[in-house]
């Protein structure tokens, strides 16, 4: 146990038993949140490689028009910021390995913090994340030309935040069943093959029909639709609800099981 890991955990079990008015959970969130901001480094990137990616490729293609009358530039925005927001719901799953590296974790089984509360914790911390790198790719949106309507770009945040959720949950259940060193490949492999096969760089009908048929299965693909459908309307992407919501069910199952696993090992 490192003498950081120990004061931070001393600390987080000082604050949770604090005042018995304010949630535990929320002491644990604003110090995991704390923790993100100081790592700007890593924020600078989430941030930064969206908006490279959305005008480099917006450059090329974005002042064409889809059959909707819809400029690509505008299409291109929301799947990049997709891109953008993926990432960063991943990265969920980094700071558990921080933890379980330094020792905290199993000193976090010690506090009065409960699984729930540090789950919630987790999942807050990373959408605090993804609307940073949302709102740059939209910044840049505006910067190219894309004019909508304010309910259209709220109606986008607000859809793009939720589709992304069940990215969070696989960045927790990597981070918990993953050692440190295999986790941080295993994410990012998993990113990239999220990003790509689900269409977030190419649309997915310019793909082989196998591996269009993966795409339609993958979350990273409704997420970019669902984000999409208030620019380019018609019936929402109900099928696509469908697959996230089943995503979430097995990712659930797949972080109890892992939860449990990592405070075991954290015992030992």
């Amino acid at each position: 146990m490192t003498p950081i890991a120990l004061t931070s955990a001393r600390t987080i079990d000082a604050t949770t038993r604090a005042t018995p008015r304010t949630p535990r959970f929320l002491h644990y969130f604003l110090h995991s949140l704390g923790h993100l901001v100081r790592d700007w480094s890593f924020l600078a990137f989430l941030i930064a490689m969206p908006v490279t990616m959305y005008l480099f490729f917006s450059g090329i293609y974005g002042d064409q028009m889809t059959e909707g009358g819809v400029t690509v530039a505008a299409i291109m925005m929301v799947t990049m910021a997709t891109y953008g927001g993926l990432g960063a719901a991943m990265s969920a799953g980094t700071s558990i390995q921080s933890e379980r590296s330094s020792g905290w974790f199993r000193q976090l089984m010690l506090t009065p913090l409960t699984p729930t509360e540090f789950v919630a914790s987790k999942v807050l911390t990373a959408v605090a994340a993804v609307v940073p790198a949302l709102v740059a790719v939209a910044v840049a949106g505006m910067i190219r030309g894309v004019r909508l309507p304010l309910d259209t770009w709220l109606s986008i945040l607000g859809l793009l935040i939720l589709a992304l959720l069940p990215m969070v949950i696989l960045g927790l259940v990597i981070g918990l069943w993953f050692k440190q060193q295999t986790a941080s490949a295993v994410t990012t492999l998993t990113m990239l093959t999220l990003s790509m096969v689900g269409g977030l760089w190419f649309p997915l009908d310019m793909m082989p029909e196998f591996m269009q048929t993966i795409g339609k299965l993958l979350p990273s693909h409704w997420a970019g639709q669902i984000g999409i459908w208030p620019i380019v309307g018609g019936g929402f992407p109900w099928h696509g609800v469908l697959v996230l919501a089943c995503w979430v069910l097995g990712l659930i199952g797949l972080g109890a099981l892992g939860y449990g696993r990592a405070v075991r090992s954290s015992r030992r």
